[in-house]
């Protein structure tokens, strides 16, 4: 097979046909022209970016808790 570059769009459609739609693999491979191999790496790779961008929404969520909560970020760090 020829190595393709995934884009950002095939791996996400490979990771919703895999986790969501219980496709194999090997099936969705074969459906973009890819090794399976590919796919795995490909599934793993959007996951980790999944959960990157869930908890810089966390993060982001947190501040402005806090911030209406009356924290606000100190001027110099404690202990210095």
């Amino acid at each position: 097979m020829a190595t393709l570059k995934m884009t950002e769009r095939h791996k996400a459609m490979a990771y919703v046909l895999n986790r969501e739609f219980g496709y194999p693999m090997a099936n969705i491979a074969k459906l973009m022209g890819v090794a399976q191999s590919t796919i795995s790496s490909a599934i793993k790779d959007f996951e980790y970016q999944r959960l990157i961008k869930n908890l810089e929404q966390e993060l982001i969520n947190a501040r402005k808790e806090l911030k209406s909560l009356g924290y606000n970020l100190p001027d110099v760090i404690m202990g210095e």
